[in-house]
This record gives structure tokens, sequence and C-alpha cells, in this order.
């Protein structure tokens, strides 16, 4: 998992990342490629901290060079010296702040649960078969407010990863979740050759035509979508429905899934925070006494008088 720093620049400049909304989540610790100087020092400049010294500076410009046996520069020493709240989820452990969470079966940790300004998810749940647990933990990872930056494989991606994502997701994901799209991209990433990778290519659309060529060179290119939404409301995560290719109108059943039984559940849950903060409050301890003598007095208005007043049968 790795990026450059222009994400974390275009979110500084476009204030989603900012002195006062400084708390980032990082699904998978990333790796930083090929920084350049100007660049960490606009983004510490920016988060108004001191000038970073030269020497903290060019290390961490040199190491964002991959190289054999070396670490690479990580995301979170650049958020140390711009003062950034960093914290990462991953399965392995990172260099700092990274709680051990499985996407494929965790929730995220009430500590995480609505407090980041910034999630970042470059590169990472294209690796994750639990699609819906992955956005899921994003969507309560976010502040009311806050966005999530994708950066994910689009097209072309033969050899990386299980799953590449469409625009058409993030805009019906985006519709179910109340999210606003602040911005959508694709972005060109190298090509993929077909022959190195041992596949076998056909002419045409149709497993029925001959091995052939898809172009003189047999190459695929790589294309990256970029999406970041912001997050509106501060109900539960939906999932979307995508219909394009039904024959028929969606049976009321299955519907119900994605509409009213969703905002049923909604209004329940609420219901029953506000019946525990009731329950839990001194009023209704104090009432306790008043409640078990209605509820006698109750009993014995309702008890047929038979059943009163009825002596034991011998």
């Amino acid at each position: 998992m790795g990026m450059n720093l222009d994400a974390i620049i275009y979110l500084q400049r476009h204030g989603y990342l900012t002195q006062s909304n400084n708390r980032l989540l990082d699904i998978g610790p990333q790796t930083i490629y090929f920084a350049r100087a100007e660049q960490i020092r606009e983004i510490v400049e920016r988060q108004g901290q001191p000038a970073a010294g030269a020497a903290a500076v060019e290390r961490l410009v040199h190491f964002s060079t991959p190289r054999p046996g070396e670490r690479t520069t990580m995301l979170s020493e650049i958020a140390d010296l711009a003062a950034i709240e960093y914290e990462a989820i991953d399965v392995c452990p990172g260099l700092k702040n990274t709680n051990i969470i499985d996407l494929n079966f965790d929730a995220i940790p009430e500590a995480l649960r609505g407090a980041s300004d910034v999630v970042l998810n470059f590169g990472t749940t294209e690796h994750i078969l639990n699609q819906w647990n992955c956005f899921e933990v994003m969507h309560d990872a976010a502040k009311v407010g806050g966005v999530i930056y994708h950066q994910l494989p689009a097209s072309g991606y033969l050899d990386h990863g299980y799953f590449c994502y469409t625009p058409l997701f993030f805009r019906e994901l985006a519709h179910a979740n109340g999210y606003s799209i602040e911005f959508l991209a694709v972005t060109y990433a190298g090509e993929n050759r077909i022959d190195a990778l041992g596949l076998t290519s056909l002419e045409g659309d149709t497993v029925l035509r001959e091995p052939a060529h898809l172009n003189e060179n047999n190459r695929v290119p790589q294309l990256n979508v970029h999406v970041v939404l912001k997050k509106t409301t501060d109900e539960s995560f939906r999932p979307s429905l995508e219909i394009a290719t039904s024959h028929s109108p969606v049976n009321e059943r299955m519907r119900a899934r994605y509409s009213d039984a969703a905002q049923l559940q909604d209004r329940i849950d609420s219901l029953q925070t506000q019946l525990n903060d009731v329950i839990n409050s001194r009023l209704w301890r104090t009432m306790a006494p008043l409640r078990q003598g209605y509820r006698l007095l109750r009993r014995a208005v309702l008890t047929p008088s038979s059943q009163r007043h009825s002596a034991p049968s011998t």
C-alpha cells in the first residue's frame, strides 16, 4: 500500500484536513513514494507547525524512494512533523498507532467511531473479500462532515488484489448513504502485459474465438479511480442496490431491505438509545416506588372480583 503526497496536499488545499480538523484514519498504513522536500514543507506549514528541519525532511525524501532492504517512508512519519492526529488499522503491526483489525470480520472500535475528519483508503480494500464490512467500517469511522478518500484500481489490474471499482459503484454508494461526491476522476496507472501473466486473450467477446492479441503488444492500460465522499448524516451504513441489468421491477420485499426497513431500523436504534437514557436517569430511579405502586393498583383494578374474593375450595 503506497501513495504520493499529492492527496494530502489536495485535502489541505480544499479544507478537508486543517489545523482544527486533523484526525486522520489510514486504512492500512501507507508508505510514501517519491516525496519532494517542498511537498513535506507545505504539509507541515499548512498544519500550522514550525518549519521542519532540513535533515528530517531530507531523510524522509531519501527513504521515499524504495530500495531493497530498506524501510520506505511512512505517512505516519510525515503526520508526526505536521501534528496530524494519525491512526491506522491493519492485520499487521505498523510503525505508529496501528489498531489490529481484520476488515473481513471486525467492526470499528468504539474509540474510533465517528472520530475521523479524514479516512484514507489508498489501495487497501481491493485486497479484502468482505467489501460490505470494509465500507461500513469506513462509514462508521468518519465524522459527520468528514471525508473518505478512496484511491483504488478501476480497470486493468489483472494480477493485483481481488477487486476493481467502477465510478458507478461510488455514485450509488453515495446515493444510498447521503454522501456528497466532492471529487471523482480516473487516472492512468501503467499497463499490464497479458503474455507475461500467462493469460490467454481471445478475439471478440466470446470463448468460441481463437486466441488473439488485444493489441500490438498485448497490453491493457491500468486505471485508478479517485473519489472523495463527504459524510453528511449520522445514519447507519446502507448498501446500494444496482439493478441496471434486471429484467423486471425489483421485488417489493427485496426493495424494503434497502429503504423502509433500513429507515425503520435506524428509528428503532434511536428510540432504544432514548429509552436507555431514560432508564439510566436519576428521575427514573427516584420514581421506582411510584411505578411499583401503580402496577399493584392496576393489577387490583383489572383482576375480576370473583378471583379477588373467592375462598379456596375444600
